[in-house]
């Protein structure tokens, strides 16, 4: 039976999060990953030029999906609200502890990520960025607060406190991580005092 390359694709992203989830990046061969798909490896090879090309785009489609699943969770409040915050903070850790084994993978401490940390950090602080310009404008957040320093901070931290929760979910709740965060947030800290 003839796969179509879409099919053929899937099965390999497929196959590729098991074994990466499972062994981790640097353990895992392409061949391995096309066998564990049922294809021939030079199949892979049509798909994508090498592991670590497949790799970036599993973690780039899992940051897709996060990105519109914290979209649609903060449509429902406010822009820029404690609530808006509230909501993409707790789908972002839904989202980890769905995936933790590949968010494992990802933010590991070692260099098995192969500087995908990095790149995540450099694709979400815009957006934290732009938010808290919006919240200084509003007088929501004191402007002595560099933006684009907090920005980096924030999504650095979001990272780092991700890959920390994942590798052990019993070092605290769901709930006390979220509230954490939220506490932490320089943008849900008592607005700017006006003279």
């Amino acid at each position: 039976m003839r796969r179509g390359p879409v099919l053929t694709r899937t099965r390999l992203v497929f196959a590729a999060t098991e074994l990466f989830a499972e062994r981790g990046l640097h353990a895992v061969t392409s061949a391995q990953i096309a066998q564990h798909a049922g294809v021939a490896t030079g199949t892979f090879y049509l798909h994508f030029p090498d592991k670590l090309a497949l790799f970036r785009a599993i973690v780039f489609d899992a940051l897709a999906e996060l990105r519109a699943r914290q979209d649609a969770a903060g449509a429902a409040h406010a822009p820029g609200s404690r609530e808006e915050l509230a909501a993409r903070t707790e789908e972002f850790l839904a989202f980890a502890e769905a995936k933790r084994a590949l968010m494992r993978v990802l933010f590991a401490r070692s260099a098995e990520s192969g500087g995908i940390a990095e790149e995540i950090v450099g694709v979400i602080a815009p957006a934290i960025e732009r938010r808290y310009q919006a919240l200084q404008t509003s007088g929501r957040m004191a402007r002595e607060i560099h933006a684009g320093v907090a920005a980096q901070a924030r999504a650095a931290s979001l990272v780092r406190i991700a890959a920390w929760w994942t590798e052990e979910p019993s070092r605290a709740t769901r709930a006390e991580v979220a509230a954490t965060l939220l506490r932490l947030d320089p943008g849900a800290l008592a607005p700017a005092e006006h003279p």
